[in-house]
């Protein structure tokens, strides 16, 4: 008896949070008489929204309620929770196809041992388009931590939440700056179903050289994931922010045929001024080496775009 109402107790809880959130989120997007912001550089590149999960890009980037790998340090830092081994990622993607604009990325998370799950994460975009050049640097630290953990607790069943820490630095032929941003994120998992919230830059400021001092655009993310079975899934993310609402739907899928091989499709449909639709798809392919060795794992993901030359992303990731 006492054992149920504390669950009861608990989920009230966790009901009661996911509330607030949701209603604080929707409070910051509104655009109040007199908001007006100069998104600059940086803020205008997108970088900070540069998807840094193979995985995650061949599924539409629908990963906000999914969050099971180092890729949840930058769709939702709450999902870190999940992760049982030490996991170290890499990236690259030559944007468009162009020889141009290439995207790296590196991260290392470790998993939670009763006192939260963290990583750090290393991102770069780098522009050689002469006679200008230009890179953009994002280092940030993620945290994940259960809410009211009790080993009682089945293990597809929990509730946590987590935030990212960010330090920004932009370096052209013509100026420099630097700056900072916070994200906080929610996860609610359950077996079959999954919901997550980031709101990211909730807190933002980037300073240039000539003293000049600019927010980055706060944006909400919402997600939620079904599981069909344990080599399915379904996922559904939404973007807003205050000028765009929505900003994006994502719907992406994942399904694995035969043990160590996935395949993934996901659709793209953005809102914001440069309307645009895209297609993607991927693979993932699971090699284990050894239990006292670890795991590697190869992703591919592929985005067509109608206007421009189709970009190819490649992944490399090792468990242990």
């Amino acid at each position: 008896m006492t054992t149920q109402l504390i669950k009861t107790a608990s989920r009230k809880k966790n009901q009661i949070l996911l509330v607030v959130i949701t209603v604080s989120s929707l409070t910051l997007l509104i655009p109040w008489p007199g908001h007006g912001a100069d998104y600059l550089h940086i803020t205008d590149s997108g970088f900070v929204g540069l998807p840094i999960s193979v995985r995650a890009m061949g599924m539409g980037g629908a990963f906000v309620a999914i969050a099971d790998d180092y890729g949840a340090c930058h769709f939702n830092p709450a999902g870190l929770v999940q992760i049982k081994q030490r996991q170290l990622g890499t990236m690259h993607a030559d944007l468009y196809g162009l020889g141009l604009l290439h995207h790296y990325f590196l991260s290392f998370v470790e998993p939670t041992t009763g006192m939260g799950a963290g990583g750090i994460s290393w991102s770069r975009l780098s522009a050689d388009l002469e006679p200008e050049k230009w890179n953009y640097d994002l280092i940030f630290y993620s945290y994940g931590q259960l809410l009211s953990p009790t080993k009682s607790s089945p293990k597809e069943a929990f509730s946590s939440w987590g935030v990212n820490i960010k330090y920004l630095k932009h370096n052209t032929t013509w100026e420099e700056g630097s700056g900072y941003g916070l994200d906080a994120a929610f996860f609610i998992r359950r077996r079959k179903f999954s919901w997550g919230a980031n709101v990211e830059n909730l807190v933002s400021q980037v300073k240039w050289g000539t003293q000049r001092k600019e927010s980055m655009p706060l944006t909400v993310k919402l997600g939620t994931v079904y599981r069909f079975s344990s080599r399915g899934l379904l996922a559904l993310d939404i973007g807003a922010s205050r000028e765009d609402f929505p900003r994006e739907i994502r719907l992406g899928s994942e399904w694995w045929p035969m043990q160590g091989m996935g395949i993934r499709l996901g659709i793209v449909k953005i809102f914001q001024k440069s309307a645009d639709s895209r297609i993607t798809a991927g693979l993932g392919f699971h090699i284990p080496v050894g239990k006292k060795i670890g795991n590697i794992e190869f992703d591919y993901a592929f985005s067509y775009n109608r206007d421009l030359r189709h970009t190819h992303y490649f992944s490399l990731s090792y468990s242990f």
